[in-house]
């Protein structure tokens, strides 16, 4: 019912149906005779607003005007979000990432320039998109990576050890538990051993992070390297398609990665999805300053 509707909604708001029922109206008052004009008027309404919001072509333009404008939102909400991380991001990160900008803008420029002009159009599009996303998962990685560098600033890895250690060794200088132990002694083991739990749980989470970390590192290198090549590549081939099949299996290698940087979500504010909008990335003219 909810879609139906739309379509109704849809239907009936276009300017032209507006004008016609309006006219109609009109007509039946100027006429003399509103009690027979504005029955055929309601019945002509009626027919065309079945007709239309039935018809699966107006429903397909519907849904894809729908499915642009939500595209168009997201992809607002997620140049905010770029914006915001490439303010974060240090000095050195963000040569990185600017000169890794102007290698994908010269794989577009590369890719469109082996193409007639009728070639373009819905697949330039997806061939942009497709390298957006890439530029969109690079910086995400390094925002990624910062922030757990930031996590990593405020442990002490050390002290953590230190405090599990001495808890290890109070516990094994009380021995096992013994049915005659004091309530005093009971509650001592007890706390010894919750801070044993909760000092590993923490060196295992460090750890964790530690390796999320290098793997973030490598994939910088690795997203870097083969972006850099796809240019030196597409040169010598000539060959626009390779550009695309090239960039479409990178951003499907990429999906581990993604799932990576999703599961930080509560440190970095990133969520993982295949479906979220890349912002126009390639489109910026200039990137905000950075500390640095």
């Amino acid at each position: 019912m909810p879609r139906f509707v739309k379509y109704l909604k849809k239907a009936f708001l276009q300017h032209w149906n507006v004008l016609a029922l309006a006219a109609g109206t009109a007509l039946g008052f100027v006429s003399g005779h509103p009690d027979v004009v504005l029955p055929l008027v309601a019945a002509g309404e009626l027919i065309y607003l079945t007709g239309l919001t039935t018809h699966p072509r107006f429903q397909s333009a519907v849904d894809a005007e729908e499915h642009k404008l939500t595209r168009a939102q997201t992809s607002e909400e997620t140049s905010k979000k770029a914006e915001a991380i490439l303010t974060s991001l240090g000095r050195r990160d963000r040569e990185k990432y600017d000169k890794l900008r102007t290698l994908c803008g010269e794989l577009r420029r590369i890719s469109q320039g082996f193409r007639e002009q009728a070639e373009t159009g819905a697949m330039e599009d997806m061939r942009t998109s497709n390298i957006n996303r890439l530029l969109w998962i690079y910086l995400k990685l390094l925002y990624s990576k910062n922030a757990l560098e930031q996590f990593f600033a405020t442990i002490d890895q050390d002290e953590i050890s230190e405090t599990h250690d001495r808890a290890r060794e109070r516990l094994e200088a009380m021995g096992p538990a013994q049915e005659q132990d004091t309530p005093e002694v009971a509650k001592r083991r007890k706390t010894l051993q919750d801070t044993l739990t909760t000092t590993e749980a923490r060196l295992a989470n460090y750890e964790r992070a530690k390796q999320k970390h290098e793997f973030f590192e490598l994939e910088l290198d690795r997203v870097y390297s083969t972006i850099a090549g796809l240019g030196e590549m597409s040169i010598s081939r000539q060959d626009p398609e390779f550009i695309t099949q090239e960039v479409d299996s990178v951003s499907v290698s990429v999906q581990q990665t993604e799932k990576a940087m999703g599961e930080l979500e509560m440190l970095t504010g990133l969520t993982s999805g295949q479906e979220e909008t890349p912002p126009a990335l390639l489109d910026q003219q200039t990137t905000p300053g950075a500390d640095s």
